[in-house]
């Protein structure tokens, strides 16, 4: 439906409206090393995310940015969290095991829309905090 055609060639797993503007943007995890932003009401895609890897054995989660200027992404071959900026399409960060981050692969990733808290949690059964995403 919308700007996709009949067949695509990916499945979109985790979906996440954008926290700002009431939900303008909807943000779209695939397992295609993608992730797509739509526009809500045209179901445009606005942006197209690379960077990262993602396939049908994947569990790829994302997150907004309280702000809704980056979007929060695992991956399935990285022990991080990318961090990409909406404008440029490009990921300014990688949240990882240097910085604090987990030994294992991310499982899921909670954005606070009032702050700029990221909770992750991962498969080395940690929790983590980081108190400014960016």
């Amino acid at each position: 439906t919308g700007c996709f055609d009949e067949h695509v060639s990916f499945a979109v797993l985790s979906l996440n409206p954008s926290p700002n503007n009431g939900g303008k943007y909807l943000a779209a995890a695939t397992d295609t090393s993608r992730n797509i932003i739509l526009e809500t009401r045209s179901e445009r895609i606005v942006r197209n995310l690379y960077g990262h890897k993602n396939d049908g054995f994947s569990n790829p989660k994302i997150a907004w940015s309280s702000s809704g200027q980056y979007l929060y992404g695992n991956a399935q071959d990285e022990s991080c969290v990318c961090v990409w900026d909406i404008a440029s399409s490009s990921i300014v960060k990688r949240l990882d095991v240097g910085m604090g981050g987990h030994s294992g692969f991310v499982r899921d990733i909670y954005s606070s829309r009032n702050t700029d808290t990221v909770a992750t949690v991962s498969f080395d059964k940690s929790a983590k905090v980081w108190l400014r995403g960016l």
